[in-house]
């Protein structure tokens, strides 16, 4: 899991800077771009066997329960669990994380967002695991804390969350 959570968005080493670091929406073109960015990913781990598994993980971090992610629309139980997890968190750090386009939300907001897509997209046994997670270290305000400060020497190629415009 640590490994898939570390390699889930190598693909993005695809996407130009201009793409990821862009301040405003992304037209559809460039929203494609960094669509692209899961297949990729798959196509760089696959070939490295002990890490097959990891592969289908973290390329199917952007898959949503009901079928309408992407890199291959798969749905409910075909979505591995891995990625399952993987989604949530990587949602989670996204919401928490300041972005070019917006700064970041406090921990309280970013997981009553992310609850309002239990079921639906993301998987509800995740965000329970989340929360689980995040109410451990005490509060939320300082698990977001706790979470920049030990990302800040990795790399961030921007998290692609952001609609067409």
């Amino acid at each position: 899991m640590l490994v898939a959570g570390l390699l889930h968005d190598l693909g993005k080493l695809g996407v130009s800077n201009q793409v990821l670091d862009k301040p405003g929406p992304l037209t559809a073109s460039e929203f494609d771009l960094m669509r692209a960015h899961t297949g990729l990913t798959h196509s760089l781990i696959t070939p490295l066997h002990p890490l097959r598994d990891i592969a289908e993980a973290a390329a199917s971090h952007h898959e949503r329960l009901d079928g309408t992610g992407y890199h291959r629309a798969l749905a409910r139980e075909r979505v591995p669990l891995a990625a399952r997890v993987l989604a949530v968190a990587d949602i989670f750090d996204s919401l928490t994380s300041d972005r070019p386009y917006r700064e970041a939300l406090d921990p309280d907001p970013a997981l009553a967002l992310i609850e309002r897509e239990a079921g639906r997209g993301l998987d509800p046994s995740a965000i329970d695991a989340l929360r689980e997670a995040v109410s451990d270290r005490g509060s939320l305000a300082a698990s977001a804390v706790a979470g920049r400060a030990t990302t800040r020497g990795t790399v961030s190629r921007g998290s692609g969350r952001r609609p067409p415009g």
